[in-house]
């Protein structure tokens, strides 16, 4: 039985080192075949986050590089985010425990309050103000095999204003950053801050740009038009299959009055027309059942939740922590060699299922391999994003 107990401790050990060296830095697409598995029948829905429990994220005391010869008398920040609850999700611990993280402040206050500390040095009372729109600000982590990686959506529309109280657009940021090291929670706020100085930045040559000219309320009806869609203001929608993302948006699926087979190799879809006749389709944007809705992934199904203006992977906290797990197990067996316990504790762990697995965002080409774990649907191309 001692035997026993120290060969389940050194599994145990082993699992918990290999965990940190066992991750793929190949982006790795999910192909597997769809199985018999009901797609409807996950592990939940998404979680309530509790605001105690958030890891928080501050931003740098200082900025890297120094700005010269601007003429703006300030920089207000417009918040506009779909989400501004949590920033995004993080790894903590040896055992790389995911937790949801958060502003160290109400986000507005938390960009706006670096804002004026950073940049208060360039104002000048007579110049024209800075009006950042700031569209979203997400993070994430992935850890691979000898480091980790922080990655940060931004995406802003800088406009400037004139005596008249008018607002010109002059730049627009839409990036993706990403820092790596063996610590990378604590980079966030630096990766937040260069996000600030690049669009600073972008702002600068562009002050005296041409373009339509908005009131300060216009900006703001313009920066929160892309959430006046059907899709986000529907109270109810009906079941069906929407073959494109924009189909989506506008609540329209192109087939009603739809269901599935399962049988020993494949889930598939169906509509039934008026003659009673079945119609497969296999390949669509995203199917609605009974309130549920999945977002079709090459030949997986991910459960998504749409949550007033945003669209979030279901429960990710317990997918990203499956992940984990299976990763760690898969490494134990192989470094049992794949024998009879290392088969047996891989058999036991089984393989991703078609609503167990997490996508990656594969639509930044310059990440390359290492990209970055999807949590959400962007609510503007309908691709997995931070």
């Amino acid at each position: 039985m001692k035997n026993i107990s120290w060969l389940f401790v050194s599994i145990f050990t082993l699992s918990a080192t290999i965990t940190n060296a066992q991750y793929a830095d190949d982006n790795v697409t999910v192909h597997d075949h769809l199985t018999s598995k009901d797609p409807f029948k996950t592990n939940g829905k998404s979680i309530d986050i509790d605001s105690s429990k958030l890891t928080k994220i501050s931003l740098p005391d200082t900025v890297t590089e120094a700005v010269s010869g601007v003429d703006i008398s300030g920089i207000e920040i417009v918040n506009a985010v779909s989400d501004s609850t949590i920033l995004g999700y993080i790894q903590t611990g040896m055992f790389n425990k995911w937790k949801p993280a958060a502003a160290d402040k109400p986000l507005t206050e938390f960009l706006q309050s670096f804002v004026n500390k950073q940049y208060t040095y360039l104002y000048k009372k007579d110049a024209g103000k800075l009006l950042w729109v700031i569209q979203e600000v997400r993070i994430s982590e992935r850890t691979f095999s000898m480091s980790e990686r922080s990655f940060l959506h931004f995406k802003a529309i800088s406009y400037t204003g004139d005596s008249n109280g008018r607002f010109r657009k002059v730049a627009a940021l839409d990036t993706i950053l990403v820092r790596g090291g063996m610590d990378v929670t604590r980079k966030h706020g630096n990766n937040i801050a260069d996000a600030l100085q690049l669009l600073l930045a972008r702002s600068v040559p562009a002050l005296q740009a041409n373009d339509t000219a908005y009131t300060i309320s216009e900006v703001k009806e313009k920066a929160l038009a892309r959430y006046n869609v059907p899709a986000f203001q529907a109270k109810e929608h009906t079941d069906g299959i929407y073959l494109t993302f924009q189909e989506f948006i506008n609540d329209q699926p192109s087939f009603t009055n739809i269901a599935y087979d399962l049988d020993d190799k494949k889930v598939r879809f169906f509509y039934t027309d008026s003659t009673g006749k079945k119609t497969y389709v296999d390949k669509f944007w995203g199917v609605r059942k009974e309130g549920m809705l999945l977002k079709q992934h090459y030949n997986v199904f991910i459960p998504i939740d749409q949550n007033q203006t945003s669209i979030y992977l279901v429960n990710y906290l317990a997918m990203a922590r499956r992940n984990n797990n299976a990763i760690a197990w898969r490494a134990v067996g192989a470094g049992l060699g794949g024998g009879l316990i290392g088969g047996a504790i891989l058999g036991a762990s089984g393989g991703a299922t078609t609503t167990g697995g997490i996508p990656l965002v594969e639509n930044v080409p310059y990440i390359g391999k290492k990209a970055p774990l999807a949590t959400r649907v962007d609510i503007e191309t309908g691709e997995f994003s931070l």
